[in-house]
Formats: C-alpha cells, sequence, structure tokens
C-alpha cells in the first residue's frame, strides 16, 4: 500500500515570513499535489505538520547545483 500525501488545512493563512517552511516541506515530492488539493477545497493555508511524508526531502537544492550556474564574463572568461 503506497503512502499518499496528507494535509491539513489551518484556520488561517500564514503570513509570517518563514513560517511557510516550519509549516509546509517545500521538497517534498508531492508538494504541488498537496497545493492543488489546498486550492481546489479553497483552504486559506495547509500544513504538512501531520503528513507521513513530512520527512521526505527529495528536491532539496545543494550547493553544489549551484557550482557551475555562475553566467560567464563579457570577455569569455
Amino acid at each position: 500500500m503506497p503512502i499518499t500525501p496528507c494535509p491539513t488545512p489551518l484556520p488561517s493563512a500564514i503570513r509570517e515570513e518563514g513560517a511557510v517552511e516550519t509549516q509546509r516541506n517545500l521538497f517534498c515530492f508531492h508538494y504541488d499535489r498537496c497545493l492543488h488539493l489546498a486550492v481546489k477545497r479553497a483552504w486559506d493555508g495547509w500544513t504538512c505538520r501531520h503528513c507521513p511524508l513530512r520527512n521526505l526531502r527529495a528536491g532539496e537544492p545543494e550547493a553544489k547545483d549551484y557550482a557551475h550556474a555562475r553566467p560567464k564574463s563579457q570577455d569569455g572568461s
């Protein structure tokens, strides 16, 4: 039996800066599905707090992902 995401509605929208990261797992593989569900059900806010996939971190970028992302200078160096 596969585990499915389980977002929980919040009574109000998340307004504090940085609070989104504590309420939601932004790097979960299922984040888009949960966001879609929250919009579809017209929730003011939602949390991953009770989701069994809370600690799954599938797409979290690492420093090495940015190592070669710097644009080259105009002179080609």
